[in-house]
């Protein structure tokens, strides 16, 4: 989760994102912090990307005011939540137009923002599943490693190599035992389709089908073998059931 704070006024920022980080350390979250002391920076950084959940945003600003900023918000993040963090009193209905959910006046104590964002928490920001993490041999020890991070496991030289979504690899110890047997506990967890006889791909990270394959999310690519053409269909009954 991300939390984008924008204040052209430094100390102001700093004072702000001290505020956040307390409550993210009382509340134990996992909670990535972003300041910006220019509008233009925010959206330079996000490209439309909409990753915050978050924005705490003064209202004014040089060169593009917080009303203009959560506007621009809006186009590429309709269900972000807006928290104005302002001396100017007369623009608080001026943040509905953003569909703001708060509008705190400077100087504020910092338990009225923990209260806003208590409020965030509860009714707005979705409960994370609890997420799947396996447990991978390596040379250098045992490393846990997020299933949805992992795109493809491959088998080479009797070890399985985990192709991260961020382009990192790891590798695993050597071992006697076949591909399928190493990676029995994967295919369990149903969370992987075996496109070739030394490939797995992860299905919740595919973005497409091609006619060589499958295309994944951050652009990596892995065949699918005439053996395992039924790869393509398992991914397009599962996209399918998802959506029912």
């Amino acid at each position: 989760m991300k939390i984008s704070i924008c204040d052209d006024e430094e100390k102001q920022l700093t004072l702000i994102a001290d505020y956040v980080a307390e409550y993210i350390s009382i509340r134990k979250s996992d909670v990535k912090i972003e300041k910006f002391t220019c509008p233009a920076d925010l959206l330079e950084c996000e490209r439309g990307t909409g990753d915050s959940e978050i924005y705490l945003l003064d209202i004014v600003m040089d060169g593009m005011s917080g009303l203009e900023l959560g506007q621009r918000i809006r186009e590429y993040n309709e269900r972000a939540v807006i928290i104005y963090l302002t001396t100017a009193k007369e623009f608080s209905l001026d943040a509905f137009s953003v569909n703001a959910f708060s509008y705190l006046v400077k100087p504020f104590e910092k338990e009225k923002l923990f209260a806003e964002l208590d409020k965030c928490f509860k009714y707005h920001i979705p409960p994370k599943k609890e997420e799947t993490v396996i447990t991978v041999k390596t040379p250098d020890g045992i490393m846990p490693v997020a299933l949805r991070k992992i795109n493809a496991v491959e088998y080479f030289d009797h070890r399985l190599i985990y192709a991260l979504t961020d382009g990192n690899k790891i590798e695993g110890i050597y071992q006697k035992a076949s591909f399928d047997n190493q990676v029995e506990e994967l295919l369990r967890v149903g969370a992987f389709l075996k496109t070739a006889n030394c490939y797995l791909v992860n299905v919740d990270n595919i973005m497409t089908v091609t006619p060589r394959g499958f295309k994944m999310k951050n652009g990596g690519e892995y065949p699918v073998t005439r053996k395992y053409a039924d790869a393509k269909i398992k991914f397009l009954n599962a996209k399918i059931q998802k959506r029912l």
